[in-house]
């Protein structure tokens, strides 16, 4: 006989020779809890008193408890199989599935390989496992009394009450609670009656409260308490709406000032909802401001002033802006005027190695495939992807890197910035810009290991959105390759494995927009000369004053001019600003809807809307009484138009 027929006839032997399992009935002290005691050297199981015997003595070898799996499982109410395919002996409970293999000191728990504390193997027909893996797992106790040479086993039978609450602070006679029941019984009996204390819906009185459930199984046996503690609030009070102004009654563009005096008894305002409350009015007359505020639970409130404007100036329209305009806001300016502002020429330095990956094209898709790829890509590389999706199902976009290198590659990421999905171009741009520019600030990098030949998810988190029908999605992203890999940007059915369909799809068509890869994508400006002394202003995007990167489509060979010079990011660093001079943004070539760093802090243009043509500008900073130094960064907004005016206008 060969050995693979013995194993079979063994196992066979195992399963068969032996009668069927009985089970035991829970313990009729009605307090669920069981004992079994294993006199060591012996085959004797007392359970709950009753003596059996087990098909072989229990063993000690090198430290490790081993008993007859057989019996065992019996006496906890358990089955035991054996799978053919596997090779493995499968130890049931409840949901519990432990699996032996013959001689292997791992098991199976539900399927997932474990470290065992010892080998599982067979003594004249008899399978003995360890002890300890099989009672931890369940749940049960293990107490060794080496004086009296007996290992017990202890566990409960009890049901468990176990409940959650869907708020413990509520308000009184205000916040409904809802109760979830959690109870089970750990062996699966049914469990057929409950007993609850103090559970309200809804609480009349302030205090504490413990709420305490029960529940009984199918046998009789009654759970242990199980005990939530309710701190319930007095009822809350509406948000009183308040606010206050300087004066009552003002010039024509003279400033006005607002001061929040809303109050909540629980300091839990969480929206402020302004109607007309501008910094000046213009023409004469009576005013009304309202504020309207909302608490945490919804309650509101509502308060109205009315100033009265005077027939009398302070400062036209135009010179109230310079001077009071918030940062972030807009306001009117002659677009036909700003081109006859100084014009600022300074060099840039673009020497840091940078290279951009700009996918543009198709900018509107309707097939999925490789928008783009790249080869011999290292050290430090941006992503610039800007796609609408006009797809009849959802997708997802991904980047991919391939490791061409014979050794491991790195792959660093930095900062990143996405915005949307969303149906809006210019959210969706104007976001990116924004959630990169703030990610450049406070990053935390992560490293990725590629090794050689093979391709990894770079960016997951691009591919953790999902593009339905009709959304725009931006991205700006930072990383660096240690190693020389190829890069693919994908867009695919979001039901689909990337990884699986890539080697079948093909490179996207240009639609005409801008692709491809370009170097040199930091420029960093330094002026040192005076600005503010008269109107002067800097020009980016236009492709002479700011040239274009000059590159190459990979995916046809093509060269390419990156227009507009998006994914580029500038550093502008201003030594010499004058006191009282307003920094704006002017946009030249349309709507402009985008984000920039200044002095470490980002600010939208803007805050609440967009540019929307030449005459219009906002505000980015402005000076105080002294020279400062000012840094500005900025990458171009996806969705909006170029070129972009850095305006310097003094007001003083």
């Amino acid at each position: 006989m060969n050995i693979k027929i013995r194993q079979t006839a063994l196992a066979f032997l195992l399963l068969f020779s032996l009668p069927a399992p009985t089970y035991a009935a829970p313990n009729a002290g009605g307090d669920g809890q069981e004992i079994i005691i294993l006199n060591q050297g012996t085959n004797e199981i007392i359970h709950n008193g009753v003596k059996v015997l087990a098909a072989q003595p229990h063993a000690v070898k090198k430290g490790v408890t081993y008993v007859a799996a057989k019996s065992i499982i019996k006496e906890l109410y358990g089955t035991i199989a054996y799978d053919a395919a596997t090779k493995y002996y499968v130890m049931r409970s409840g949901a519990t599935a432990i699996g032996f293999a013959v001689n292997q000191t791992n098991y199976r728990l539900n399927g997932v390989t474990k470290a065992g504390l010892g080998a599982a193997y067979i003594d004249k027909g008899t399978l003995m496992v360890p002890l300890k893996t099989v009672a931890t797992t369940l749940g049960i106790d293990v107490k060794n009394v080496p004086e009296a040479k007996r290992v017990e086993l202890v566990w409960s039978m009890k049901p468990i009450a176990k409940f959650s609450v869907s708020d413990t602070t509520p308000y009184a006679m205000q916040t409904e609670v809802a109760y979830k029941d959690e109870a089970y019984h750990p062996r699966g009996y049914e469990i057929i009656d409950e007993k609850w204390e103090n559970r309200y819906e809804t609480f009349e009185h302030e205090g504490s409260y413990a709420i305490t459930h029960w529940v009984q199984d199918v046998n009789g046996v009654w759970s242990d308490p199980y005990t939530v503690v309710v701190n319930v609030k007095p009822s809350n009070k509406p948000p009183v709406a308040s606010f206050t102004t300087t004066k009552d009654t003002y010039k024509m563009g003279e400033y006005i000032g607002y001061f929040d005096n809303s109050t909540d008894d629980e300091n839990g305002i969480v929206s402020r909802v302004w109607t007309n409350n501008l910094n000046g009015f213009f023409e004469p007359g009576q005013q009304t401001i309202t504020l309207r505020v909302t608490d945490v639970h919804g309650e509101t409130s509502e308060y109205a002033k009315t100033i009265t404007i005077l027939d009398d100036t302070l400062y036209e329209r135009g010179q109230f802006d310079l001077l009071y305009a918030p940062i972030g806001s807009k306001f009117a300016i002659n677009g036909a005027d700003v081109l006859k502002y100084r014009s600022l020429s300074a060099m840039f330095d673009d020497s840091e190695q940078m290279t951009l990956i700009r996918e543009n094209s198709p900018e509107t898709f309707s097939d999925e495939g490789i928008f783009y790829e790249a080869d011999d890509l290292s050290g430090n590389v941006r992503f610039m992807l800007h796609n609408h999706s006009k797809m009849s199902k959802p997708v997802k976009a991904y980047i991919i890197a391939t490791n061409t290198s014979n050794a491991p590659a790195t792959a660093t990421m930095g900062p990143i910035g996405i915005g949307g999905p969303h149906s809006f171009v210019y959210v969706a741009g104007k976001a990116a810009a924004g959630n990169y520019l703030a990610s450049r600030l406070s990053y935390k990098s992560s490293l990725t290991t590629i090794p050689a030949g093979e391709s990894r998810l770079i960016f997951p988190e691009v591919s953790d959105k999902i593009i339905k029908p009709g959304d725009v999605y931006s991205l700006y992203a930072d990383a660096n390759f240690d190693r020389s890999v190829k890069v693919q940007v994908v867009i695919l059915d979001a039901s689909k494995n990337v990884f699986e369909e890539l080697p079948n799809l093909r490179v996207l068509k240009s639609d005409g927009h801008v692709r491809g890869t370009y170097e040199h994508a930091n420029r960093y400006i330094e002026v040192n000369e005076p600005l503010g002394q008269m109107k002067t202003r800097m020009l980016f995007g236009d492709g002479y004053v700011d040239p274009r990167l000059y590159g190459l489509d990979q995916t046809i060979g093509f060269p390419s001019y990156n227009e507009g010079n998006y994914g580029v990011v500038y550093t502008i660093k201003l030594n010499n600003v004058q006191p009282n001079t307003m920094i704006a943004i002017n946009p030249r070539g349309g709507f402009y809807a985008g984000a920039f760093t200044v002095n470490g802090k980002v600010v939208y243009t803007t805050s609440n809307t967009v540019l929307s043509n030449y005459n219009e500008a906002s505000v980015l900073y402005r000076t105080g009484f002294r020279v400062e130094s000012v840094t500005i960064t900025f990458t171009p907004a996806s969705g909006s138009n170029l070129p972009i005016n850095l305006l310097f206008m003094p007001f003083r």
